[in-house]
């Protein structure tokens, strides 16, 4: 669905800001829209714990179709085209799905919303790297994070205000409002650059990159455009050149999920209720507090990200996620009060949105050529998910049988291992560029020159977004 470049943005990495912070939001409001409802939901279909497990183990079995999706989908359509698939999709479903009438509709429909958040997950920061200058593109990247957590956060609150009348379909309609959004803003740019190099059509490659601001697209020096193949295979990800970048990502994602965000995101009304938390305000309205401190915390991360060192981002952020889960663990073992409990579900989201959920998506988009973008992207996000199914069935259940001490120990116990991968294995890709950061994974994790001091040429005259 590529479209031909017109003028030239008056602000472009405004423009693409503004797509990815509305992209966010139909993320993250969708991604917790259930946990808005899930008690309404409960108490309309009368639902065992096993089938609340369910409404969130469909969507993401959605999300590991529409990862491996959205890889053909990207190099097809191009990546603004397979968002706008994607964003189209999600309005209508959503809408379908707030009519359900009975489980299987509610978790069919739902599953189908989720094949168009897989797509929306791998070719956003796809889209949103090919699309900012150098200078501004972690900052870009983090401001998607951010609107999601906004999202995560909206839902809480939009919930509470519709809790007393028991509107779960109204809770679960909103996002199709902030998809037909970001459909309307994506509208106004150009497909990528690299895409349409990556098709062999560098007149409309250099004329998307005149219209968005940025320098035109070139591959690593020695690898002309021409000598490389239209399309990504799946197994070149895990050949000689790519493999320890493939099995980065892929470890990466896992850990993102495996950490328990998932779990803070999904089931936030049910941990506050067993840490002894009652009523509509205290189930609804301070999970959404949390979700609001880890916006601001993105924001700030967004503000920073470009001029501070992304690995040490990531190991700070990985550390307040273990504190967070140390100050649960003392709560469930009654060795602290309920209250600390909020505190640490909000230390643990703060540190999520300033890391992982701030810069998985960088490194995951920025490592691969133009024609493994996609692919590199999904197979990260497979491996992410398989986590996250892994949360989204069992968590609620092991809550029950293990007790919040033991849940939330071997969570800590996750994020300990977390922290000392990062540190062993994440490289500092800051003020690198796309074609840097791609010799430096070829190069066998080796930097052919060190990073630029400044913002380097590109930035020159250019506008923030």
């Amino acid at each position: 669905m590529p479209t031909s470049p017109g003028r030239p943005l008056r602000r472009p990495g405004t423009a693409v800001g503004l797509a990815a912070v509305l992209l966010g939001l139909t993320y993250g409001y969708d991604g917790t829209a259930m946990a808005g409802a899930q008690i309404l939901v409960t108490q309309a279909f009368h639902l065992s714990p096993f089938e609340q497990g369910t409404l969130y183990a469909g969507p993401v079995v959605g999300l590991m179709a529409g990862t491996l999706l959205a890889g053909r989908l990207s190099q097809v359509a191009g990546r603004r085209g397979a968002l706008l698939v994607a964003a189209a999709v999600c309005s209508l479903t959503t809408l379908v799905s707030a009519l359900s009438v009975n489980l299987p509709m509610l978790v069919g429909t739902r599953t189908v919303l989720g094949m168009t958040m897989g797509v929306l997950i791998v070719i956003a920061p796809i889209l949103i790297a090919e699309s900012v200058r150098t200078a501004i593109r972690g900052r870009v990247a983090v401001l998607y994070q951010c609107a999601t957590a906004g999202g995560c956060a909206a839902t809480y609150f939009v919930s509470y205000l519709l809790a007393g009348g028991g509107h779960w379909r109204l809770m679960l309609a909103v996002p199709a409002l902030c998809a037909a959004a970001a459909a309307v803003a994506l509208l106004r740019l150009p497909e990528t650059p690299s895409w349409h190099l990556m098709r062999g059509h560098a007149d409309r490659a250099a004329e998307a990159a005149r219209v968005l601001g940025t320098p035109e697209p070139a591959t690593v020096p020695g690898k002309p455009a021409s000598a490389e193949p239209a399309e990504g295979r799946l197994r070149e990800l895990f050949g000689p050149t790519y493999r320890q970048l493939t099995l980065f990502v892929v470890t990466l994602g896992f850990l993102v999920q495996i950490t328990g965000i998932s779990a803070i995101g999904y089931f936030s009304p049910r941990i506050f209720q067993r840490m002894g938390y009652e009523g509509d305000f205290s189930l609804l309205v301070l999970p959404g507090f949390v979700q609001l401190v880890s916006a601001v915390a993105a924001l700030v991360c967004a503000v920073a990200i470009d001029r501070v060192s992304r690995r040490v981002a990531l190991l700070t952020g990985t550390a307040l996620m273990t504190a967070g889960h140390l100050l649960l663990v003392g709560v469930f073992a009654e060795v602290l009060p309920a209250t600390a409990g909020l505190l640490g579900l909000a230390v643990f989201a703060v540190g999520f949105n300033a890391g992982f959920g701030a810069l998985i998506w960088v490194f995951a988009a920025e490592g691969f050529p133009d024609r493994l973008r996609g692919t590199g992207a999904s197979a990260m996000l497979l491996s992410n998910l398989s986590a996250n199914l892994i949360i989204a069935q069992f968590f609620l259940s092991a809550l029950s049988s293990l007790g919040g001490t033991t849940t939330f120990s071997l969570l800590l116990a996750v994020n300990v291992v977390a922290w000392f991968y990062v540190y062993a294995k994440v490289p500092d890709t800051t003020g690198r560029t796309l074609a840097e950061v791609q010799a430096y994974w070829e190069n066998g994790r080796r930097w052919n020159s060190p990073p630029a001091t400044s913002a380097a040429p590109e930035a020159a005259g250019g506008e923030r977004p």
